[in-house]
């Protein structure tokens, strides 16, 4: 009984997604913007848990430079942000190589082409902030091969949604269970590897400073980088006030070496570089994952 629950309940949540993306892509961007906003608002208030944990980490990070007010108000704005991003991931069929550029800028790209050009592939260590997605079709779009590392969702309807949108923007999609040697194979073919190393994900990981508190950190990008050659590039997109987005790119990293300190001390470089990437722009991180549970 419970098992079928869960089906009709997912069944039902697929067809709502469903339907919103319709939605979103049958009105104008502005307004479907608008409506993601007021989504988002509405989560940030019916979603007890997400809430109490993305104040809860705000706090951890700005409580001694904010007000609780303050704070409540970022959160508020997070949620509402996650929102409008949802609805251009919704819109992402939409962006070809001919309309990217009215979509999205950049900066510092030079650091990217001058690594690609290395031949060795391109370790791309990023976060969730901002339109994550679009970053990857834009620099797909943009002529880099790109893979990335995804999880699966726990919907396979969804996850085949997902994945649909990422590949028609020209990505090569590889599940996180299976990424080890995927990851390995498209750096030999010179590709750029897109990996999103700011949340805990459980895996091989250390503890390292990430707004003055040790947070679990994948150590992945630092053990890859020394074993292929790779360069890291810390990269980032976030929204602009005219609703448009920047993706940032920053001098690449190279390893350290491969002994503990020396992977501690890749680790430690592109945590802050992530950081320092979402301090620019802290409305539009999801601060509702448990970021630091070695520190509670």
């Amino acid at each position: 009984m419970a098992s079928l629950i869960k089906r009709m309940r997912n069944a039902a949540i697929y067809r709502a997604v469903c339907a919103l993306i319709g939605l979103m892509n049958a009105l104008p961007r502005p307004r479907a913007l608008s409506f993601g906003g007021w989504i988002g608002g509405l989560a940030y208030l019916a979603a007890r848990g997400p809430r109490r944990l993305a104040l809860s980490n705000l706090t951890l990070a700005y409580g001694e430079t904010q007000s609780r007010g303050q704070i409540r108000r970022l959160g508020r704005t997070v949620f509402r942000e996650l929102g409008r991003n949802v609805v251009d991931v919704a819109r992402l069929p939409r962006v070809t190589a001919e309309n990217v550029d009215g979509l999205v800028g950049a900066d510092g790209l030079s650091h990217l082409k001058s690594a690609y050009g290395e031949g060795k592939g391109v370790i791309a260590v990023s976060a969730h902030l901002g339109n994550f997605e679009l970053m990857g079709a834009f620099l797909a779009l943009k002529g880099y091969a790109v893979t990335v590392v995804a999880a699966p969702l726990y919907d396979d309807r969804l996850d085949a949604l997902l994945r649909e949108n990422r590949v028609r923007s020209g990505l090569e999609v590889v599940p996180r269970d299976r990424a080890t040697a995927a990851i390995l194979r498209a750096l030999r073919k010179g590709h750029v590897v897109g990996l999103l190393v700011d949340q805990d994900t459980r895996g091989a990981g250390i503890a390292v400073p990430f707004f003055g508190h040790p947070a679990r950190t994948p150590t992945g990008p630092a053990v890859l980088a020394d074993r292929t050659g790779a360069p890291i590039v810390p990269m980032a997109i976030h929204r602009l006030s005219d609703d448009t987005h920047l993706v940032t790119v920053r001098p690449p990293i190279r390893p350290a070496g491969r002994t503990p300190e020396d992977v501690e001390t890749t680790t430690r470089a592109y945590t802050g570089e992530l950081e320092r990437f979402i301090r620019k722009a802290p409305e539009q991180w999801v601060w509702m994952h448990d970021r630091w549970r070695v520190s509670r």
